[in-house]
């Protein structure tokens, strides 16, 4: 059969015999080939974080797989004789672009990968474009970055010193004009040295695979600035071809130890791009979120920290208990607080649907998001969960309690988890929060 393919954080039900298309398992004992198959590729789920169980559903016997919030490719074996035959694919749900948003967050985005060799083809694998978008915008951050190292170079001069190079002088001194030129070695401090021009190399070698077809068009589009400046650098400046891992020094500047990490990323695709492969997508949407949260402040004039934590002490604690608490994102005018955190749930677009998994998943999130808001002993405090939704949404609750006069806001948000949506999401969100400011 193909690749098997669906989307994270949903449910699919493959029967028996449609897993079995090539006839090789023996029909009459379908639960202990399924058996086996989950063994098989205990490694692989886990890894793309996918629960799989054997069910029966209207009289045909198959497996139930629900995925997570990772986005990737592993591969599987089969269990006719174990042999990895397909890959199994889990994409985005919510319509995210994930180099799109990579690109916005000008943060580094990257594949975590396994050890696993995939069996199809570079559709399949990783995008590599996302490794040249982090090269690109840790060469842009370096570029501002004084970063001397000694040089050695050639100068000619008209007095002999130490480092003169005396078996040229020979050969040229025969002609009277060349009597008092000799030719020094010096040693310079200069950004303009041998490792600076290997990393340009690599610049060169990102551009190349940033431009080849299996980087979408909107990437290329958006990005086109950034790369164009960047070929003009690399077209300008001296290149030093390598294929030897960048050494990261503790006297290097921050900026050029993360641009040789990603440096070496680079040296490595090729190797690596063939491994099995995941994605966060919900750490990926919780930076988004705190971008989308950070131009909110800014419009309002109010002050964000994102990953604020909540030191937690005690003697004697139980090696299970918690070190800090880390709400995601606090925003803070004056005398006003609002704590929100973001969930890359479906709930958003499963308002009219009850069910126990959502209502249990629901309540850990209000949970934990009114525990982290009491932590503050503002008057004008809010919480807001924010969670993926193909369109803006913004849902006001409110909870009290019959023995106190205390009453929390909350507000649940649906936020579009692309960037074409960011100005309408902040403006919403601005007059949300603002009307809020002066309750």
């Amino acid at each position: 059969m193909a690749n098997i393919q669906m989307q994270c954080l949903s449910s699919r039900f493959i029967t028996f015999t449609e897993l079995n298309k090539n006839k090789r398992c023996d029909k009459r004992y379908p639960e202990q080939a399924l058996q086996k198959f989950i063994t098989l590729n205990h490694k692989a789920f886990s890894f793309l974080g996918v629960n799989v169980a054997i069910q029966e559903r209207e009289g045909h016997v198959g497996l139930a797989f629900t995925s997570g919030k990772f986005v990737g490719c592993a591969p599987l074996r089969t269990p006719v004789n174990g042999k990895y035959y397909l890959d199994f694919v889990v994409t985005s749900r919510f319509g995210e672009d994930i180099a799109d948003i990579a690109n916005l967050l000008q943060s580094t985005l990257e594949p975590e990968y396994g050890d696993m060799t995939l069996v199809s083809s570079s559709e399949m694998r990783a995008p590599v474009y996302l490794d040249c978008i982090n090269y690109f915008n840790s060469f842009n951050n370096a570029m501002k970055c004084i970063w001397n190292k000694f040089d050695t170079i050639k100068q000619i001069e008209n007095v002999p010193t130490s480092s003169t190079n005396w078996m040229k002088y020979v050969s040229n001194s025969y002609n009277p004009m060349n009597t008092f030129e000799f030719e020094n070695r010096k040693n310079i401090q200069s950004k303009n040295h041998s490792e600076w021009y290997k990393l340009t190399y690599i610049l060169k070698l990102a551009i190349d695979l940033f431009q080849t077809p299996l980087t979408p068009v909107s990437i290329k589009f958006k990005a086109k600035t950034l790369v164009d400046k960047l070929r003009l650098y690399s077209a300008s400046h001296n290149l030093e071809p390598t294929t030897t891992a960048f050494i990261i020094h503790d006297f290097d500047p921050m900026a050029i130890k993360e641009l040789k990490i990603q440096a070496n990323k680079l040296l490595n695709h090729r190797a690596r791009n063939k491994l099995s492969w995941r994605i966060d997508s919900a750490e990926l949407f919780e930076r988004f979120a705190q971008y989308i949260m950070h131009e909110v402040g800014k419009k309002l004039g109010a002050r964000t920290e994102s990953n604020a934590r909540y030191q937690i002490f005690g003697a004697n604690n139980p090696a299970w208990t918690l070190r800090y608490l880390e709400p995601d994102i606090l925003l803070v005018k004056g005398g006003y607080l609002c704590t929100i955190d973001a969930k890359y749930k479906a709930h958003m677009f499963n308002t009219s649907v009850s069910t126990d998994s959502l209502k249990d998943s629901f309540r850990q999130d209000l949970h934990q998001v009114l525990a982290y808001s009491a932590f503050d002993l503002a008057k004008n405090k809010d919480a807001m969960i924010l969670y993926p939704c193909n369109k803006f949404k913004s849902i006001p609750l409110s909870a009290s309690s019959g023995y106190t006069s205390i009453r929390n806001r909350i507000t649940l948000v649906g936020l579009p988890f692309n960037s074409k949506e960011i100005k309408n999401m902040v403006n919403k969100l601005s007059d949300t929060i603002q009307a809020k400011i002066h309750l």
